[in-house]
């Protein structure tokens, strides 16, 4: 991972909550690569924890420009990749076409679920 993290082109700070959880990803535990990447790892580990705020990141990774999400998770920094909005499917393409369902079987199948 030390070639992405020596790539990033941008930084970008937001609040969690303002990130779609359907434009995240895989992730990975990022370590410091030697001690003179320690200390700049440490205070950005800080500085975001601090803060309660996620940063994007924007780098080349596997020849191609990718989005991260950069958090962190008790002691680590971890890294989400990040789905570019055109990677994302409309959620409503693979619904079937509606159809009429009665109150009698809405309700039983309500009272089937709140039961678990």
């Amino acid at each position: 991972m030390e070639a992405f993290l020596a790539s990033f082109d941008e930084l970008h700070g937001f609040a969690v909550e303002s990130i779609d959880p359907i434009r995240v990803g895989a992730d990975f535990c990022l370590t410091p690569n030697g001690q003179v990447a320690a200390k700049p790892y440490r205070l950005l580990r800080q500085a975001l924890g601090r803060s309660s705020r996620v940063v994007i990141v924007k780098s080349a990774w596997h020849g191609r420009e990718r989005l991260g999400l950069l958090r962190v998770h008790d002691d680590a920094l971890v890294l989400h990749l990040m789905y570019w909005p055109d990677e994302i499917r409309d959620p409503t393409e693979p619904l079937p076409p509606p159809v009429e369902v009665t109150e009698d079987e809405s309700g039983s199948r309500y009272g089937t679920w709140s039961s678990l």
